[in-house]
């Protein structure tokens, strides 16, 4: 943690000039000012919030709320750095872990910065606290705890495949993903939770109490305001009433014994905070974890993909640091007017495709496969081709370039079979012709 934080500190070390000494810059309505620039909000999950924030897990990140009752009747204060130093001098480190959820002889990074607070920096996150947080990992479970609770677990496992199939019945309409086995994924990511949400309401209707269809209900309404692209005064009073309706329904989770302890869970505290977090910092939507989730699946998932999956860890960096080089080789070219080699993008988006069968061998030369399929200037075809990838800033395109200019391509070629499907699916937004 400490040397988390201490690298941090050393990394922004050499924008401190501009925090604190005004810089002239062009504004956006073209009026020239004196800015100084400061540390902006800080995209995380919620462990890696705490990590941020030097709290202990099952604190709210942002308030000092108690972790035993975080959605409490009384509004608890925000966290700042000069509190948590004044607590730090009066108390012991057992205490401030306790009572405080703050851990001792240790300060984030951006207390050594003017104007940054990381309790004020730190972003909403969509993915993990409303989509995935929230609704998979809380209200779907405990969705079915209630029905264990309610009815035994031979019958809730009964109720539980009759939602499925409630789930998989589902129409095929365009924006609707399907569930052909309902509920039932090795692995869910951020886009089935979505879909899920669409469906979910009318899958457990006459199954569980109208109050909790209520809860999850006002819970949707409160998500789908969120995710808008922009969100003006009436949305966030929207969101606001739609939170009030959650928080008030979702009472039912604990009359029930789902939940016989209370509802103190730092993501579901967290939506608390959104309207001030949108008053800051804008709409969240697109602006949340889901951006690194991305970079998550070309330095993670693509690289172990490609790995033996034995002792996968070194294989993945060797990896990575191949493509970075290859990345560095190709911006040389480029500062340096070379022509381009194969792109990096080319070589990052090669896919194996399986389950192929080739055609009979007699089909050898690009000659004889262009008369089998019809295009017999296919040799031509191949070798202008190439041209434009050899020469890709050429001032003339291979297709006018002179052929005697173009390399000929000798070696063998095969012939792969392949079908394509077009599907019409009317719709409104499409009209009658399809999409």
């Amino acid at each position: 943690r400490h040397l988390f934080h201490t690298s941090l500190k050393a990394i922004l070390e050499t924008i401190r000039p501009a925090m604190s000494q005004p810089k002239v810059k062009l504004c956006p309505d073209g009026h020239y000012r004196h800015a100084i620039f400061g540390i902006g909000p800080y995209i995380a999950d919620y462990p890696e919030q705490v990590l941020l924030t030097c709290i202990v897990q099952g604190w709210c990140p942002v308030c000092l709320a108690d972790r035993r009752d975080l959605d409490g009747s009384h509004d608890a204060g925000p966290r700042t750095h000069e509190h948590c130093k004044m607590l730090m001098q009066a108390f012991a480190s057992e205490v401030l872990w306790k009572e405080y959820g703050i851990i001792d002889q240790i300060l984030p990074f951006t207390a050594s910065f003017p104007r940054a607070n990381i309790h004020e920096l730190i972003a909403p996150d969509i993915l993990h606290q409303i989509i995935k947080g929230t609704f998979k990992e809380h209200l779907v479970a405990w969705v079915e705890t209630y029905l264990e609770i309610t009815w035994g677990e031979a019958r809730a496992k009964a109720i539980m495949a009759d939602i499925d199939k409630r789930i998989a019945a589902a129409p095929p309409f365009p924006g609707l993903q399907r569930f052909p086995e309902g509920r039932k994924f090795k692995q869910w990511t951020g886009d089935d939770s979505k879909a899920l949400m669409k469906v979910f309401l009318p899958a457990i209707a006459g199954l569980v109490p109208d109050k909790m269809v209520q809860a999850i209900s006002a819970f949707m309404d409160f998500c789908y305001i969120v995710r808008k692209s922009s969100l003006d005064e009436g949305d966030i009073k929207a969101m606001k009433n739609a939170l009030g309706r959650f928080e008030e329904h979702r009472s039912i989770f604990e009359e029930t014994g789902v939940r016989p302890n209370g509802i103190s869970i730092p993501r579901i505290h967290s939506l608390k905070h959104y309207e001030t977090l949108v008053q800051e910092f804008g709409a969240p939507n697109g602006l949340c974890s889901s951006i690194t989730e991305s970079k998550h699946i070309r330095a993670v998932k693509k690289p172990w993909r490609c790995s033996n999956h034995y002792n996968a860890l070194g294989q993945m960096l060797l990896t990575n640091q191949r493509l970075d080089k290859l990345a560095h080789f190709q911006a040389d070219h480029a500062a340096e007017g070379k022509p381009a080699s194969i792109g990096i993008n080319m070589l990052t988006n090669i896919k194996r495709s399986l389950g192929c069968t080739t055609s009979p061998r007699h089909i050898q030369t690009l000659s004889q496969m262009g008369h089998s399929i019809g295009y017999s200037n296919l040799p031509n075809l191949v070798a202008r081709f190439l041209y434009d990838q050899r020469n890709p800033d050429a001032e003339i395109s291979g297709a006018y370039v002179d052929i005697s200019r173009c390399p000929q391509f000798l070696g063998k070629g095969y012939c792969y079979t392949s079908a394509a499907a077009t599907f019409y699916a009317p719709s409104d937004p499409c009209g009658v012709g399809g999409m």
